[in-house]
């Protein structure tokens, strides 16, 4: 059967482990802060359009987990690269990439978020010994039930029609650019001249959300600090080229990411645990109470939850300090 997938261009494979390698292109050279901010635009998103060629299915194969969640990180990087370098690119492609790429990281999404539960269910089970296996057989089997569906959906994704249209976009933004019509034009406004402001303005976004929320900020705030904690470790590294003193502010961000990411996680785990103990007592299975070992679950994940909050006073001060970011524009 003729599929959307099967219709796009075959990618090149090592002989050894057959896995989809990038498309080799010539050698760049290096940039410096001097170099035109458009040359930096199209290298970052020229790298993760690369990034999302490799982990791509091949002969209608499933995904794997390591698949998914590098492609889900790939497609986040590809969104800030362009809400970063909008006025850059051109505009009647960004603005369909933008929302196919909503689209596309909301699909993988869904599967990470339930691949990283079962993962740390697991690790659990294995710490917990066999009794709260056996307890927990029911949660698990309905976790691998719902495993199964999202598969399911993956590979419909990634058969799709508007999975093939949207690589087909990205790449006919990507191929020969920039052009040498967009490098004249562009070539005055130099990395120097606007690294600082872009950085500047999405470090205010980060830090303006975090004050006004304060210790007492429910999950949903705290995951929109996380998001957009997560634009600016991603704006940073894409610098860290012609800017590699702004390494100590990424990895500060990373380590504020990181610890809203564990709040996150954990929250969401005991959400679960939550909405499959109702659905249980709906259908008789418990009288009264949940099994021992489900609750001791769901206690774990609040206390998991609570240590984040107790760490991230701290990375949070981190993070102020070392992204007080320095005059990129200076010679």
């Amino acid at each position: 059967m003729v599929t959307a997938i099967s219709r796009l261009p075959p990618l090149p494979t090592g002989p050894a482990t057959g896995s989809v390698r990038a498309l080799k292109r010539p050698k760049e050279p290096p940039l410096t802060p001097d170099s035109p901010m458009i040359a930096l635009a199209y290298r970052c998103l020229r790298r993760e359009h690369q990034a999302l060629l490799r982990r791509q299915p091949q002969g209608g194969a499933t995904p794997t987990p390591e698949d998914v969640h590098q492609s889900r990180i790939a497609t986040r990087r590809m969104r800030v690269g362009l809400r970063l370098f909008d006025a850059l690119l051109p505009k009647s492609v960004t603005t369909r990439l933008a929302k196919e790429l909503r689209w596309f990281a909301s699909t993988l999404g869904a599967v990470r978020d339930l691949d990283v539960h079962a993962e740390a269910l697991r690790e659990h089970l294995q710490a917990a010994g066999p009794d709260a296996t056996q307890e927990l057989g029911g949660y698990e089997l309905a976790l691998r039930r719902e495993g199964l569906a999202e598969r399911d959906a993956l590979h419909t994704l990634f058969s799709s029609d508007r999975y093939a249209a949207l690589m087909a976009t990205l790449a006919e933004l990507l191929d020969g650019a920039p052009s040498p019509a967009a490098l004249r034009r562009w070539r005055s406004f130099t990395i120097r001249a606007g690294a600082g402001r872009c950085l500047k303005r999405t470090r205010r976004q980060v830090v303006a959300l975090g004050r006004e929320l304060g210790s007492n900020a429910g999950a949903e705030d705290l995951h929109r600090l996380r998001i957009r904690a997560k634009r600016l470790r991603y704006a940073l590294e894409f610098f860290l080229e012609p800017y590699p003193q702004l390494e100590p502010a990424a990895k500060a961000t990373k380590a504020l990411q990181d610890v809203l990411g564990a709040h996150q996680d954990a929250h969401t785990a005991r959400r679960r645990v939550l909405a499959y103990t109702r659905a249980i007592r709906k259908r008789g299975v418990a009288a009264s109470a949940p099994p021992g070992a489900l609750s001791i679950w769901g206690s774990t994940q609040h206390r998991r939850a609570a240590q984040a909050r107790r760490d991230l006073v701290l990375e949070w001060q981190r993070f102020l300090v070392a992204t007080d970011l320095p005059d990129l524009g200076a010679r």
